[in-house]
């Protein structure tokens, strides 16, 4: 199956992101794991039809990618220290919380965190900025349309990308069956009915 991706061009390098599933994850940290170097896709004339990200606003999709994540990966720090603070103070205090409940949230917690930090440095390597203040100094330039052919079968990938997607994001598995679709028959995918918040893909 070919997935649709929007090429660019950073200070750090050419890039494409997936125009199609990263528009359609319910985590929008994931987002940034569908980014790959161009040189991984086939790159093609016109925008294919299963493209949901239009090329000339991935510059403005990024920086706005960015500016959520950093403020995503503070949160979910605050969130699980918030967590633990509550939990000693039960703990010292002699009330009963639930030792086992507690450490699957902080795991829970610790692994959000995780993903939402490893997302963020993503998009600092692809951009080549630190902090938000650096953006005005980070160009994106499009660059087109390319494809990236991926085997799907039985809800599973052979790029190990979309495998790992596939297992842990539910919108991502939701949207599989209308890239089956609109590749086939040429039908549309409709439009989610919500969007995460902080969602990067919407204008401001």
């Amino acid at each position: 199956m070919r997935v649709p991706y929007v090429l660019f061009e950073t200070n750090t390098g050419r890039y494409g992101l997936d125009a199609y599933f990263s528009m359609r994850v319910d985590a929008v940290e994931r987002r940034a794991t569908l980014i790959r170097r161009a040189d991984d896709l086939r790159r093609v004339e016109e925008r294919p039809s299963t493209a949901l990200l239009d090329g000339e606003s991935v510059g403005e999709y990024l920086r706005s990618l960015f500016l959520t994540l950093y403020e995503l990966s503070g949160e979910r720090f605050n969130e699980r220290m918030g967590h633990m603070r509550r939990w000693n103070v039960w703990r010292m205090i002699g009330i009963p919380t639930g030792h086992w409940r507690h450490l699957r949230k902080d795991d829970e917690l610790a692994r959000r965190n995780r993903e939402a930090l490893l997302a963020l440095e993503i998009m600092r390597k692809v951009l080549g900025v630190k902090h938000p203040g650096d953006l005005e100094k980070a160009p994106v330039r499009p660059l087109g349309y390319a494809l990236l052919e991926v085997e799907f079968r039985d809800g599973k990938a052979s790029d190990p990308v979309y495998r790992e997607l596939l297992r842990i994001d539910a919108g991502a598995g939701m949207a599989l069956p209308w890239l089956e679709i609109k590749t086939g028959k040429g039908i549309t995918p409709p439009r989610r009915a919500s969007r995460p918040r902080n969602d990067p893909s919407q204008p401001r």
